[in-house]
């Protein structure tokens, strides 16, 4: 079972430091001044990332890396996760990493997570390392920024608010309405996953557990206005949910789970996915998970969506 924690600089692999940074010298830098967090098979470090701190506001991501074997077993989007994590408990308001403009493979998990582009240092590559680095069979030339910028709750609110406003300033038979700002999934990157997926159309549908609602919290009805929200907080679209289906969790359809627009789109893979994460929150409730459960089941439509008002 894999699992993540923080380490000591000592512990720290440098066969895994060396897939990171070739140069000892880049490394040297940040070796013994950076916190650093391990991924574990049992007792083996397999990936590793560190942060360094730049100033009371910002922190930088100075190296990424996963044991080759262990690659493509999204161990990198979860130190990259684990990092935005811990730069939040810290309150720090900015965090940056800097990569080389071959990384794609590092590009795309960095986007994924929520960070954007910055900057361009020019030659910085060819500058600052005494030997040609190559990747995907691209020269490396340039170091590429990019920023990941943290909001506070109530910047967040803020953002939100304002959202809401501009929407009904064009929408006004919904002034006065109530909605609910949230995200999809447990973590950053499969918040900004399935947002995506619901901008685009691909996803349309949503299912949560009946019995897992506490007394007095609302249950999904008819009606109901959300803005969905990326894994950063800040809003995406706003969806009005069109109708709701009751049904056991043995009972779900290949339509229902065809509209949730997730995986290869299969019941077999919605049922694989959903008990899984099911039994998990049936455990914390103290409850045990079986097919009869029943699910709530969600089918909404995008009503707004700034960007492509544009």
């Amino acid at each position: 079972m894999l699992t993540t924690r923080q380490i000591k600089n000592n512990e720290v692999p440098y066969d895994l430091l060396y897939l990171a940074d070739e140069d000892d010298d880049q490394i040297a830098k940040y070796k013994d001044s950076s916190d650093f967090y391990g991924t574990f098979d049992n007792e083996k470090i397999v990936g590793i990332i560190g942060t360094n701190e730049i100033d009371k506001d910002s922190t930088e991501i100075v190296c990424v890396a996963v044991a080759e074997e262990y690659q493509n077993r999204k161990i990198g989007t979860g130190l990259v996760e684990t990092a935005i994590s811990a730069s939040k408990e810290k309150n720090y308001k900015e965090i940056v990493i800097k990569t080389g403009n071959c990384g794609i493979g590092q590009l795309y998990l960095y986007q994924r997570c929520g960070f954007r582009f910055d900057s361009v240092n020019k030659n910085y590559m060819i500058e600052h390392y005494p030997n040609p680095i190559y990747e995907n069979d691209i020269q490396c030339f340039d170091q590429i920024i990019l920023k990941y910028r943290i909001y506070s709750q109530e910047e967040q609110d803020t953002i939100i608010k304002e959202y809401w406003n501009r929407f009904v300033e064009t929408n006004a038979e919904f002034k006065g309405a109530a909605y609910e700002a949230w995200s999809f999934g447990l973590t950053e990157t499969l918040a900004n996953r399935l947002l995506a997926y619901v901008r685009t159309g691909k996803k349309t549908g949503t299912s949560s557990a009946l019995e897992l609602y506490e007394e007095g919290e609302k249950v999904p009805e008819a009606g109901d206005l959300s803005i969905i929200t990326h894994g950063n907080g800040l809003p995406g679209c706003i969806i009005r949910t069109e109708e709701i289906i009751t049904k056991k969790f043995k009972d779900v359809t290949d339509e229902m789970a065809r509209l949730e627009g997730e995986g290869d789109l299969s019941l077999k893979y919605w049922r694989e996915v959903h008990e899984k994460f099911f039994r998990i929150e049936y455990r914390e409730s103290g409850k045990e998970f079986s097919e009869e459960i029943p699910v709530i089941y969600e089918i909404f439509k995008v009503i707004f969506d700034e960007d492509r008002a544009r």
